[in-house]
Parts: C-alpha cells; structure tokens; sequence
C-alpha cells in the first residue's frame, strides 16, 4: 500500500495540435532527406556527365591526332613509293640505255670487221662472197623475211653483177623437198638481180607451204661479164626473234 501511496499522478493538458505538428516536423524531415538525396544525386550526375564530357573530348582529340598521323604516315609511303617507282623508272631507262649502247658497240664492231674484211681481207679470199643470210618472222603464220648480204672483197675497184638462186631445203613429211624462192614469194623472175662494188643487202619476203618444214637456204650467186664467177653457200634455217 505504501508504494502506491508514493506514486504522484501528472495531469497534462490535452493538446491534440502537437501531434500533428510533430508528425508535419517528421514529414517536413523526410522530404529535406529526400530533396537533398536527390540534389545529391543529380550534382553527381552532373559531375559524372561533365567528366564523361571531357574523357570523350579528349579521346576525340586523341583520335583527331592519331588520324593526322596516319594522314601524315601515308603520304610519307606515297612519297617514298612514287620516289621508289621512279628510281624503278629510271634504273630501267638505264639500263635500257646501257643495253642499247652495248648493241650498238657490237653493232659498230662488227660493221667495223665488216668493212674491214671487204678493203683489206685477211686471208686470200678475194671476188664475190656470200655473206650472211638472216631470218625474221613476218606478218603472217608461215611468213618470213629475209636479208642476205653479198660482198666483193678487195677486187672491188669496179661493179660487180649478176643472179641469185635461193632454194630452201625441208621436208613435207618424211620426204625431201627443195623449193626455189621464187615458188613461195611470189616472183616471176628465174633469181635475184645484183649489182654492186663494195656489197649489197637484198631483201624480200616469203612463205612457206602447208605442210613443209624448211632446214636449210641453199644460196647461189652467178656473176656476168669479166667477172664471171660462180659461188654456193648454204645456211642453217634459223629465225630470229623479232
């Protein structure tokens, strides 16, 4: 009973607006947590948006360089490929040069021992001579031409003329056959007129048959009047490239 006796009773006034003032406060609290969060929130975004911004600026700015590079980079490779093409160029209008002044050197050497061989002949050889006979593909299939040079070597102190026989030697299958030039280019005449001192290039065209397969040019050359004399030669049958 004694402790009952101790207990006081409080009595408060009832005030029923405090609650809801206390309830507005908490409301009030949550939506400051809420705005600030929210702030917070977007002032990060913001921040990582603008940082976004400059990592892709400079990226950008790193791409834009490392395309000048590359522009950079290729024109050097143009300019050291068209550098390139024309030493190509020039080496080989070098060589080709070279190769041409190597062919004439041997060109002039032998019109050289050509020469010489027809004013001051080494040997006893003297009188008509069947120089050389030469072959080069013609315009047709089985066309040919021809250039055969005579000389007069060291009696050469006045003309010299004649005739030329040419015949070509071959097979039609396994048979043996000789044709006279004048049966395959078309000439009427019975040979090849000539005329000269020094010498003579004569020259022409032929064709051969269907069916013959030419070895040999048999060439043979007769001169007229006090320099009457015969003489034969026969080449290999041999074309050059063109």
């Amino acid at each position: 009973m004694s402790s009952r006796a101790d207990e006081k009773l409080i009595i408060v006034p009832y005030q029923p607006g405090n609650q809801l003032k206390r309830l507005l406060l908490a409301l009030v609290v949550v939506l400051l947590c809420i705005s600030a969060a929210s702030a917070l929130s977007w002032y990060a975004g913001l921040k990582q948006h603008e940082l976004g911004n400059t990592e892709k600026a400079q990226m950008q700015q790193q791409v834009a360089e490392a395309q000048q590079q590359v522009e950079a980079l290729n024109q050097q490779i143009a300019v050291l490929e068209r550098g390139r093409a024309i030493d190509n160029k020039a080496k080989q209008e070098v060589q080709a040069t070279i190769f041409k002044l190597e062919n004439s050197m041997v060109q002039l050497k032998e019109d050289i021992a050509f020469y010489k061989n027809i004013m001051a002949p080494s040997g006893n050889d003297k009188g008509l001579k069947i120089e050389k006979l030469d072959l080069w593909p013609g315009t047709g299939e089985r066309s040919f031409r021809y250039k055969m040079v005579m000389t007069q070597v060291a009696d050469n102190s006045s003309y010299i003329q004649g005739l030329v026989a040419v015949n070509l030697i071959g097979y039609r299958g396994e048979t043996k056959e000789i044709l006279a030039l004048r049966d395959v280019d078309g000439a009427e005449d019975l040979g090849l007129k000539f005329r000269f001192r020094f010498f003579q290039n004569i020259e022409g065209n032929l064709s051969l048959p269907e069916g013959f397969k030419a070895t040999q040019v048999q060439v043979v050359a007769q001169a007229s009047g006090k320099k009457a004399t015969k003489i034969e030669r026969t080449f290999d049958w041999k074309v050059a490239s063109k």
